[in-house]
């Protein structure tokens, strides 16, 4: 599988590390890094740092997402279907259309099914993934590594049959 992909006004590429700046300050933003299940806050340059250490050393599941050549979020399937973008960045439907490429990889490698979820109070990713054509699953009380806040963290499913019947 390629390290680059392009949809139609987005490419995603991996991650490197003059990228560090960039993900430290768009993650570092408490309004994106309070949904996230694994970033902290404050999130910083040696946090970007580390992340992008980690990817690169990973399964290369894992792709900043631009827009030209200005980065705009992140996306990957490592465990399940994860992403953030940059608060400057939402509302444009970069995440639906990131996420159509990275679900569209994941079935190709071979995959019958991609698990993802949200914080419930995160209308955003909810609908993200519900146009995607996930659904519901089971629900867990988790903590926010940004806020130290208690979340209900609703998982979602999405099947190779179910992606297939809508495409």
């Amino acid at each position: 599988m390629t390290g680059l992909m392009k949809t139609e006004r987005l490419t995603l590429r991996a991650p490197r590390k003059e990228d560090a700046a960039n993900i430290a300050a768009q993650v570092g933003d408490l309004e994106v890094s309070r949904w996230l299940t694994r970033a902290p806050h404050p999130y910083g340059l040696s946090d970007a740092r580390e992340f992008i250490d980690a990817v690169q050393s990973g399964n290369g599941n894992v792709f900043v997402v631009c827009a030209g050549t200005q980065l705009v979020g992140c996306i990957g399937t490592e465990s399940q279907l994860g992403y953030w973008f940059g608060k400057n960045h939402w509302g444009r439907g970069y995440a639906s259309e990131a996420c159509r490429a990275m679900i569209e990889r994941h079935f190709n490698q071979g995959h019958s099914e991609l698990q993802s979820g949200y914080f419930a109070e995160n209308a955003r990713s909810r609908h993200v993934l519900e146009k995607l054509g996930f659904l519901r699953t089971s629900q867990e009380q988790v903590r926010s590594p940004a806020t130290g806040d208690c979340h209900v963290l609703q998982r979602m499913v999405l099947t190779q049959s179910m992606w297939e019947t809508q495409a």
